[in-house]
C-alpha cells in the first residue's frame, strides 16, 4: 500500500483559472472588461543548460528581430540582453509589459528561442475619459502563490471589489521524476473555478458619452476649478449619466484630482436650494403668489438680506420674486409665513440632514446648523447649509413627481455567481409634500425658465418645456467668503408637466468669465444638448411640435404588452428585423430598449417567455449576440473576432434564464 507521504510525491497542484466580473451599462455596453495581456521573458538556460531551439543563445539576431515589436532600439537590445546574461531569465520592464495580443502574434511568428509570452489579465476601460471618478480603475497585484490578480483601488472597481474578484480552481496530477504530468498519471479537479460577479450599471452610455463630450468643452473653454454633472430618471432614480471635471483616462490612470464631487462633496448650493423653500410653503398652504412684497432689502432681526441686484424690482408679486430669484421673497417666505420651526420640518422631510445612500462610496452627508433662526432663513434660499448635488437630486425627485421622493442608484443588476441574481427597485424614501404642491411647485417654476423675468432663460428648449432653478452660491473658507469667486449650478427637469429626466450641472470658480450673473453663459450650452439628447433617445414626446425630432433617426419604440404578431408587425414596419423569443402571448422584455437609436435592417428581440429556442446563430455579430445574452442573463464566452461560426447551444436547443453560452467568431473571408 502507498503511505500518503509517498503519494504526495508523486502528486502535483495546477491552478484553474478564472475572470475578474465585468461592468456594463443599462444596454449591455462595456465599460470595463477583461482583455490577455502578455509579458516578455528571455531564457537564458533550462536547469544549468543552454538549449540552441529553446534559450537565447544568439543576442543580436534576438535583437534585432524583437526590438521593432516592442518599441526599442535594437542595439538597446541587446546590451540589455548581454548584460543579464549570467542570469536564469530576465524580463524586460515597462517595454516588455501589457503587451496586446498583435504583438504576441508578431512575436509568435518570429519563432526566437528562449523567447517566452506570459499571458496575464488586464482590465480594458474602452471608453477611456468615460464616467472615471465614479468608475475607478484596478491595478495589477501578485498573489502569495505568484499568481497576478486584478485588484480595484478606486470608485465602483473597489467597492465591489470583493464581488468581482474571480476564483481561481485547482486541479491534482500525478508528475514525473521532473516534475512534468504523467500522459497516463492520474488527474482530477479539487476545485472549480468561479468566475467574478458582472455589473450592470444605470447608465446610459449614449448619455454619459454626451455628458462626457459637452462636459470637456466646457471645462476647456473656462476651465474651472472643479465642475460636476448628473443626469438621473427622475421616476426612478437611476443615475443615467454623471462626470466630473477635471477626470482621467482609467486606462492611463492621469490623474489630477480623484474626487466624485456628486457624492463626496457638499458646497452651498445658492438658490437651486430655493425649490425645496417654494414647494414646503405650497404643501403648507401659505405661498400665495399673488401677495406683493418689497424687493431690495430685508431686515430679520437686525441682520440686513439683500437681493442678488442689490436693489431689488420694487413692489411685485411673490410669483415674479420666484421667478427673479430673489432672496427677500425667500427670506419672508420661510420667517414670516412658514416660520421656523415648520421650514426645519420640511428640510429633514426633503432628507437634506441625511445621506442618500446611494451606491457609491464615499458619499458624505450635509453639513448645517439650524439651531439659529437665521441660519434657517438663509439656508431657505441657498446659503449657510452645504449639501451635496445627490441630496439635490433625490429631494428634487418629489418634486418631479406625485411627492414620493425616491433614492438614486446605479447599480441595475448584478449576476451573481454563488446566490440569485440582484436587481435593483425602486426605492421611495419619503413623502415630502404632496401630489398637488409638486403640480404647484412645476407650475411656478416655469416661469424661471419660460418666463421673460425669469433667470433661468438661457436654458431653454426648443421641443420640451424645461423647468428648474438657477443657483449662484458664494464660497466660504475659513470663515468667510471669498469676494467675486462663485459656484455656478442648475437644477433642471422636463418635461414640464410629467418629468421624465433631472439633471444638475454646478461649475466652481471658472478661470474665464467669472461673474455672479455668468452661470447661464457657461453651463446652458452643456445642459440644452445633453438633456435634448437625453429626452430624444428615451421617445419623449416634444411638447411644442411633433415633428421636431430628427426625422432620418429611428429611434425603437415600446413593444412591451403587444402581442408576439403585433410586435413583430410593428418592428417590420419600422423597418427592424423582429426576432420573437419564447413561446409567450406578450412580449415582456426587449432590446433595443425603447428609446435607443436603431438602423434599418437591425436585429430587434422581443422575449416572451423564460425560456427560448436558440436561434441560429450563425453570421451575427457579436454586438446582436450580447443583445440576447442580455435578454435573458446569459453568461457569455466569446473565442476570436468577427462574426459567429460556431455555437455551443445548437439552433432549436431550449435555452433558460442565467444559462451559459459560448460562440467563436470568425472574420470573413475576401
Amino acid at each position: 500500500m502507498i503511505t500518503y507521504a509517498e503519494r504526495k510525491r508523486w502528486e502535483a497542484q495546477a491552478s484553474l483559472p478564472a475572470e475578474r466580473g465585468e461592468i456594463f451599462d443599462r444596454l449591455g455596453s462595456p465599460i470595463a472588461i477583461n482583455v490577455p495581456s502578455y509579458r516578455l521573458v528571455a531564457i537564458y538556460r533550462l536547469g544549468d543548460k543552454q538549449d540552441p531551439k529553446q534559450t537565447v543563445i544568439d543576442f543580436k539576431r534576438t535583437a534585432q528581430e524583437l526590438a521593432p515589436v516592442i518599441g526599442m532600439e535594437s542595439k538597446e537590445l541587446e546590451t540589455y540582453l548581454i548584460e543579464n546574461k549570467d542570469r536564469a531569465q530576465v524580463e524586460f520592464g515597462k517595454k516588455g509589459n501589457d503587451l496586446t495580443l498583435d504583438q504576441k502574434k508578431k512575436i509568435d511568428a518570429l519563432k526566437l528561442p528562449g523567447i517566452r509570452l506570459i499571458e496575464e489579465p488586464k482590465r480594458y476601460y474602452p471608453n477611456g475619459v468615460f464616467l472615471s471618478d465614479t468608475l475607478g480603475f484596478v491595478q495589477k497585484l501578485t498573489d502569495d502563490v505568484g499568481r497576478i490578480r486584478l485588484e480595484g483601488q478606486m470608485g465602483i472597481e473597489k467597492q465591489y471589489d470583493e464581488a468581482m474578484q474571480e476564483s481561481y480552481g485547482a486541479r491534482f496530477f500525478e508528475k514525473d521524476v521532473a516534475g512534468g504530468q504523467l500522459v497516463q498519471g492520474g488527474q482530477g479537479i479539487t476545485k472549480e473555478p468561479q468566475d467574478g460577479t458582472d455589473l450592470y450599471l444605470t447608465i446610459d452610455h449614449r448619455i454619459q458619452q454626451a455628458l462626457e463630450m459637452e462636459m470637456q468643452k466646457m471645462y476647456k473653454e473656462y476651465k474651472p476649478k472643479n465642475a460636476t454633472a448628473v443626469v438621473m430618471d427622475a421616476k426612478t432614480g437611476d443615475i443615467l449619466a454623471m462626470t466630473d471635471r477635471p477626470s482621467f483616462d482609467p486606462n492611463k490612470r492621469n490623474m489630477k484630482d480623484f474626487t466624485n464631487f456628486a457624492v463626496s462633496s457638499r458646497f452651498e448650493p445658492g438658490s437651486t436650494m430655493k425649490i425645496f423653500t417654494l414647494a414646503a410653503a405650497i404643501d403648507a398652504g401659505v405661498f400665495e403668489g399673488s401677495k406683493t412684497y418689497k424687493s431690495g432689502s430685508y431686515n430679520y432681526k437686525g441682520t440686513v438680506i439683500k437681493d442678488h441686484n442689490y436693489v431689488g424690482w420694487g413692489t411685485i408679486p411673490m410669483i415674479e420674486g420666484v421667478w427673479r430669484s430673489s432672496n427677500v421673497m425667500f427670506s419672508i417666505l420661510t420667517a414670516e409665513q412658514l416660520g421656523i420651526d415648520r421650514y426645519k420640518e420640511y428640510y429633514k422631510k426633503f432628507h437634506f440632514d441625511q445621506r442618500t445612500g446611494i451606491d457609491i462610496s464615499g458619499e458624505v452627508n450635509s453639513q448645517s446648523d439650524l439651531s439659529k433662526s437665521l441660519n434657517a432663513v438663509i439656508t431657505s434660499w441657498g446659503q449657510s447649509t452645504a449639501v451635496t448635488p445627490m441630496q439635490l437630486l433625490q429631494a428634487a425627485t418629489a418634486i418631479a413627481g406625485d411627492g414620493e421622493m425616491v433614492k438614486p442608484h446605479i447599480i441595475k443588476k448584478a449576476d451573481h455567481v454563488d446566490k440569485a441574481p440582484y436587481k435593483a427597485e425602486t426605492t421611495v424614501v419619503g413623502k415630502p409634500i404632496s401630489a398637488e404642491a409638486a403640480k404647484a411647485t412645476r407650475d411656478a417654476l416655469d416661469g424661471v425658465v419660460n418666463g421673460k423675468k425669469g433667470t433661468g432663460q438661457m436654458y431653454k428648449l426648443d421641443d420640451y418645456r424645461v423647468i428648474g432653478k438657477t443657483g449662484t452660491a458664494q464660497i466660504s473658507e475659513n470663515g468667510k467668503y471669498i469676494e467675486g469667486k462663485f459656484i455656478h449650478s442648475f437644477l433642471g427637469m422636463a418635461p414640464k408637466d410629467d418629468p421624465e429626466l433631472i439633471m444638475y450641472i454646478a461649475v466652481d470658480r471658472p478661470k474665464k468669465l467669472e461673474s455672479s450673473s455668468s452661470g447661464p453663459v457657461i453651463m446652458s450650452p452643456v445642459f440644452k444638448s445633453v438633456m435634448n439628447t437625453a429626452l430624444q433617445y428615451r421617445s419623449i414626446k416634444p411638447d411644442t411640435q411633433e415633428d421636431s425630432v430628427d426625422l432620418e433617426a429611428k429611434v425603437t419604440p415600446s413593444y412591451i404588452g403587444e402581442t408576439a404578431g403585433a410586435a413583430k408587425e410593428l418592428a417590420e414596419k419600422n423597418d427592424a428585423v423582429p426576432l420573437v423569443l419564447g413561446d409567450g402571448v406578450q412580449v415582456v422584455s426587449q432590446i433595443p430598449a425603447r428609446g435607443q437609436e436603431f438602423v434599418s435592417g437591425e436585429r430587434v428581440m422581443l422575449k416572451t417567455a423564460s425560456t427560448f429556442k436558440m436561434p441560429d446563430l450563425t453570421g451575427w455579430s457579436q454586438r446582436d449576440v450580447k443583445k440576447l445574452v442580455s435578454l435573458y442573463d446569459l453568461k457569455l464566452d466569446v473565442i476570436g473576432k468577427g462574426f459567429v461560426t460556431k455555437q455551443s447551444a445548437r439552433a432549436g436547443t431550449i435555452v433558460k434564464e442565467n444559462g451559459k453560452l459560448t460562440v467563436e467568431l470568425a472574420e470573413p473571408k475576401e
